[in-house]
Parts: C-alpha cells; sequence; structure tokens
C-alpha cells in the first residue's frame, strides 16, 4: 500500500503546525506584553480551555498515528504545557516520562551546521569555500559551496535513501563504509534547485573534523553541549548511544500509519553510526528546548554569521505533503515557518521535531516515539 497521499495526517511537524494554531500562545494577533519584552517563559500552566485544545490534538495525532505514545513540550509566556502520554516500552508496559531519551535523528543537522557556522565565525571555514577544497572525490566538489550544503541547494543527492546503503544500516557501518560517492549521481547542478541530501551533511562533519581536528562527537560536546548544560545530549560512538530512561522506538519502515505498533516492530537497537552527522544524535525533552532556543536565538554564533544564515530562505515541500500546511523555508541548518525556526528528524523507530520562535518567546516540542511511514525516506 502506498502511504504517502497521507503523510500529511501523521508527522510530527503537522502536530507542531495544529500546535501551533491551536494555541492562543502562538496566534499572530494575541501576543502578550511578556512576549512582547522577551520576558521569562515559564508562567504556571496553560489557561483550561487551551490546554483541553492542545490535548485533544496530541490525542487525535496519536490515534492516527497508532504510536505508543507521545512527549509534548509547549514553553511559554502564556503558560507551560509538558505531558508524556502512553508508554514507552510495549514489553515491559514502561509508562513514557517526559525525562526520558531518544534519537533525534535529522535534528542532529542543526547541531552539525551550527558547528560550521561558528567556524565560519572563528575564520576557519567560509561559506563560498568550495567542498573540494576540504573533501576530495565529490562529485561536483569544485562547484558546491559550503552555503549549498547547509541549505540543500548542492544537488547532491541524498545518499542514504539507496538500498544499498539501507541494507548496511542495520550492521552497524560507520559513515565512511556508508559513503554513497560511486552510488549515486547529482541530481542538480549546484545552486539551482532545492533536494534534500543527507550525504551533504555527512560532508560538512568531515569539514568540522578537519578544521577542528576534533572528531564531530566530541566537538559537539565541547563547542555546544558543554556550553549549554545539555547533560544527556550527544553524538554516540558506538551502539544506539542511549542510557537509562530512555523511550524504546517502533516501526521500521515495514509498519503502515494506520497499524498499531506491537513489541516485535521495536527499533531500538537498530545503530545510528551510518547517519552521524546527518542523524545520529540522541537527546531529551529539556535538552532539546534549551538546544532550540539558543539554535533560534544565534546564541553560539557571531551577530553577522547569524545574519548571514537566515538570509535567502529557502522554500521547500518534502513529498507526501510530509511538513504539513503553511509555509516552510530552510536557512543555513535550520527550518522556519511563521517566525518559528527549529528542526525536524525521522528515523526507525523515531520522529521528533522542535521549533522556536523568539519573537514569542515560545518553544513547542514532539516526540512520537515511532515512525510513521514507509514511504518517506529516512532522514
Amino acid at each position: 500500500m502506498n502511504y504517502a497521499g497521507r503523510a500529511w495526517r501523521i508527522s510530527a511537524l503537522v502536530l507542531v503546525a495544529a500546535l501551533l494554531g491551536a494555541a492562543p500562545i502562538c496566534g499572530s494577533s494575541d501576543r502578550s506584553p511578556a512576549a512582547e519584552s522577551g520576558g521569562g517563559t515559564d508562567s504556571g500552566p496553560l489557561d483550561a480551555p487551551t490546554e483541553v485544545k492542545v490535548q485533544q490534538i496530541v490525542r487525535q495525532f496519536q490515534n492516527t498515528n497508532h504510536t505508543p505514545g507521545v512527549l509534548v513540550g509547549i514553553w511559554s509566556p502564556r503558560g507551560t504545557f509538558v505531558s508524556a502520554i502512553g508508554v514507552a516500552d510495549l514489553a515491559a508496559g514502561t509508562p513514557l516520562s517526559t525525562d526520558m531519551q531518544f534519537k533525534i535523528a535529522s535534528q542532529t543537522k542543526t547541531f552539525t551546521a551550527n558547528l560550521i557556522l561558528q567556524l565560519v565565525g572563528e575564520g576557519k571555514v567560509s561559506l563560498d569555500h568550495h567542498i573540494s577544497r576540504w573533501v576530495a572525490g565529490v562529485p561536483n566538489g569544485n562547484k558546491i559551496t559550503i552555503r549549498e550544503l547547509l541549505n540543500h541547494t548542492s544537488g547532491l543527492a541524498d545518499g542514504f535513501t539507496s538500498p544499498t546503503i539501507q541494507a548496511k544500516v542495520p550492521t552497524g557501518c560507520t559513515w565512511i563504509t556508508c559513503s554513497p560517492e560511486a552510488l549515486m549521481p547529482p541530481v542538480a547542478p549546484p545552486g539551482t534547485k532545492w533536494s534534500y541530501s543527507n550525504y551533504g551533511y555527512n560532508l560538512l562533519g568531515r569539514v568540522v573534523k578537519l578544521a577542528t581536528g576534533q572528531d564531530l562527537s566530541s566537538a559537539i560536546q565541547q563547542r555546544i553541549a558543554g556550553l549549554l548544560g545539555l547533560h544527556r545530549t550527544l553524538l554516540p560512538t558506538s551502539g544506539n548511544g542511549l542510557s537509562v530512561p530512555f523511550t524504546h522506538g517502533y516501526g521500521t519502515g515495514d509498519v503502515g500509519p494506520t497499524q498499531t505498533r506491537l513489541a516485535s516492530d521495536d527499533a531500538t537497537a537498530l545503530p545510528a553510526s551510518c547517519l552521524w552527522a546527518h542523524g545520529g544524535m540522541v537527546s531529551t525533552l529539556s535538552d532539546m528546548r534549551v538546544w532550540t532556543r539558543a539554535l533560534a536565538t544565534g546564541a553560539l554564533l557571531k551577530p553577522a554569521v547569524w545574519r548571514e544564515a537566515n538570509k535567502d530562505l529557502i522554500p521547500f515541500v518534502f513529498s507526501g505533503s510530509y511538513n504539513g500546511p503553511g509555509r516552510w523555508r530552510y536557512g543555513l541548518g535550520f527550518v522556519e515557518s511563521g517566525g518559528f525556526l527549529g528542526g525536524e528528524g525521522s528515523f526507525a523507530g523515531y520522529e521528533s521535531a522542535t521549533m522556536h520562535s523568539p519573537a514569542r518567546q515560545t518553544t513547542i516540542e514532539v516526540v512520537p516515539p515511532s515512525w510513521p511511514t514507509p514511504s518517506r525516506p529516512r532522514r
């Protein structure tokens, strides 16, 4: 069965979009004085009518997606809503809790991109450098810039949708043994169209290593996680990187979005080492809240670099309307919609999205521990 036509009903980004529309805290014409002044974002619970609407949307999402559980966080001047619904382990019946770790998949890209932008600010990397300056053998490498890798206009193929690469993922392969250079030709000339490329972000990870002399995992800890106090956020160097407490993830792409997840669908142990710079990290609800606020405000970047990262955002649409209603744009390492900036990720067993609006001082995060649709590439 082809599930592409139903993808809009089940993605985490769609739930984020629904929450943006449902909660008065996010309404463009209903702004609180605290939001306007940049005041604090922890002001007690949401008002009762809004909380009821949010709970209804979350329940509808869970029922449609048939995910075992859903983590949701909303933090704003108008109130806070942090919830864990369902179970984290179907076999043991362990309830989901808000402190559990999970795989963030392609939200990893926001970390990799931020490291590159830090290095741009330090003069170690230029957005106009061609990738051939750093990595040999890349198709069109003497024409593709660092900027084009960051905003997915390099024209490079995704790479990791290749059946050959997908077959290697369960073996615990590394980004080197999963390298798709020789497998997939470019899909477009550099700079001519937006086309999502996981391969392009692994190239950026190699640039970080070459420019800093550190492995990517260490660079993330030193330059981001350590500075922000992200205590359970890391890029594992082996295994799946999860530590207790964590939520299991269900669905490997063979489970349809209208099918109830079973204990036998557990994909938690699947290693993410092949995803590396484009999707290998793990984190928690609270850590990702802190990180996305820093990401969306350019907190770890020089102001001139952050301004450059926000110039000429690229409109994009995923196949099957995966990103849902609204206008979505891609900057240098982040997605943007309606003034909210952040990232999204999905990999076997896990999906998540985290968005922050600096103007509204509001963060929204959604984590359904299941992978909802087999027709969509792993990102």
